[in-house]
């Protein structure tokens, strides 16, 4: 995962998605996540799956580099649903709860700075678990640039051009071994700057205020409307669950429009 290209995406990113406050984007993926755990209905979960991805779509947000993330966790699904689906349809669900949830947390990503989600997640954690989490964040941007200078330096000076795979090998194992003693290290230092300047166990990020309060309304409605019809669906299976399909089919047909619009304008 390039997470340089996902903190360019969330914060130059200038869709009405981009413009909600965090707190509404958290919120409405709290209640996505809850929709994929209590849903039992294949057609209600591809109905989720179909609005995240119509959402997506709408707010022209970088699908190809969004998508391969959002499949990653089905491949770890299809092996625990293969070892212990009972039927095909249960196996089905069980990757599909993946995708879905996956999808919803890759376009909050893609649609957050990660320093304004952690000043939400900040509020509901231990002080020090909040500052390991923005530090972290921080860190990976720098191991991510030395792991780059590292890896261009493997391909000029171990020879993989010239048809050495053992010798490349030796020298990227070499060097990771580099980059694992590097980030020992960064932390050691960062700690010790912490202390210099005062750190005394709590770092304080400021919630950017939201320009877009509709679309806040918007997305948080449209989370909770899904939780409430999978609620009514589970709770009422033999009223309504052989009308589900219907509702798989609007929101396949949003998809579609969503999908044609934007071409249009592109």
């Amino acid at each position: 995962m390039d997470i340089t290209a996902v903190d360019s995406a969330a914060v130059l990113g200038t869709s009405r998605l981009h413009k909600a406050s965090a707190a509404a984007k958290v919120a409405a993926f709290t209640l996505v996540l809850t929709t994929v755990v209590v849903t039992s209905d294949v057609f209600v979960l591809f109905s989720a799956l179909a609005l995240l991805v119509s959402l997506a779509v709408g707010m022209r947000l970088p699908l190809r580099r969004m998508l391969p993330l959002a499949l990653y966790p089905a491949v770890f699904a299809a092996v625990f649903a293969f070892a212990s689906a009972p039927s095909v349809l249960s196996a089905v669900l069980i990757i599909g709860k993946a995708v879905t949830a996956a999808l919803g947390g890759v376009i909050l990503m893609f649609a957050t700075p990660y320093p304004q989600v952690f000043a939400i997640v900040q509020r509901f954690v231990p002080g020090i678990v909040g500052d390991a989490l923005l530090m972290t964040y921080r860190s990976l941007f720098l191991l991510a640039e030395k792991l780059t200078n590292l890896t261009t330096a493997v391909k000029l000076r171990s020879g993989l051009a010239a048809g050495q795979p053992v010798r490349a090998f030796r020298a990227t194992t070499r060097s990771l071994g580099g980059l694992l003693l590097y980030s020992l290290d960064l932390s050691q230092r960062e700690y010790d700057v912490l202390r210099l300047r005062g750190y005394e166990g709590r770092l304080r990020v400021r919630a950017i205020p939201s320009a877009d309060r509709a679309m806040d309304r918007a997305v948080v409605v449209g989370a909770a409307g899904l939780l409430a019809i999978t609620i009514i669906v589970r709770t009422m299976p033999d009223a309504l669950g052989a009308y589900t399909w219907i509702f798989a089919t609007l929101t396949i047909l949003t998809l579609l429009v969503t999908a044609i619009t934007r071409w249009r304008k592109s």
